[in-house]
């Protein structure tokens, strides 16, 4: 290897780790570091109650889920990092002889970001582009945990002598953070957030 080289690359490497450092606010960098050393901070995600109905031919479903942040993450979505949350549903149809049959895997994604110049909270559902604006981040999940006719299946595929479940789960998309952070977040249970699974029957 060609002597001069390397430490052509030390340089870049040292411009390219100001020019991102730059970028991060410090109390971030801060909050990153330290959490391996900080003490455990309980928090979860939990899906208190899913129901489905029939609208126009088309089951439904409501549910009431709870999203609790830790302060790591309120931390980080206060400096300017999205947090991405998903939302899975998974339709199967019941098998005595078999496992289930799965009918359709749904994911519903939300994005929520803070504003510190209008000091406000904006949620984005990415699977349609909508915005909705909250003056908390209380309020914002609050909404978010607010499921209500969300479509999930036609009724003309299914069986009316056949039984049909809806398994729900919901987390924080750690591959949706910034690509320095996402070592961190997965060794990290303040980072690892996510519902237990939730099962509810599919009918009317």
């Amino acid at each position: 290897m060609d002597g001069k080289s390397y430490p052509v690359r030390i340089t870049l490497m040292v411009f390219i780790m100001r020019a991102f450092l730059k970028k991060i606010n410090w109390r971030v960098l801060t909050g990153i570091g330290l959490l391996c050393l900080s003490q455990v901070i309980y928090a979860e995600f939990s899906i208190h109650y899913a129901k489905t109905r029939l609208i126009d031919d088309v089951y439904v479903l409501d549910a009431q889920i709870s999203y609790d942040l830790t302060e790591v993450t309120r931390d980080a979505l206060q400096n300017g990092i999205s947090l991405t949350l998903v939302l899975t549903m998974v339709i199967e149809r019941d098998r005595w002889y078999l496992w289930n049959e799965e009918m359709a895997t749904l994911k519903q994604r939300y994005q929520v970001k803070y504003y510190t110049l209008s000091d406000q909270y904006v949620v984005e559902y990415l699977n349609t582009g909508i915005e909705e604006t909250f003056g908390s981040l209380n309020a914002a999940l609050t909404r978010l945990g607010q499921l209500e006719s969300f479509p999930l299946l036609d009724q003309h595929l299914t069986k009316p002598d056949k039984r049909y479940w809806v398994y729900l789960q919901t987390h924080l998309d750690i591959e949706s953070l910034p690509v320095p952070l996402r070592p961190i977040a997965y060794l990290s249970s303040q980072w690892r957030l996510s519902s237990n699974w939730y099962l509810c029957p599919l009918e009317p």
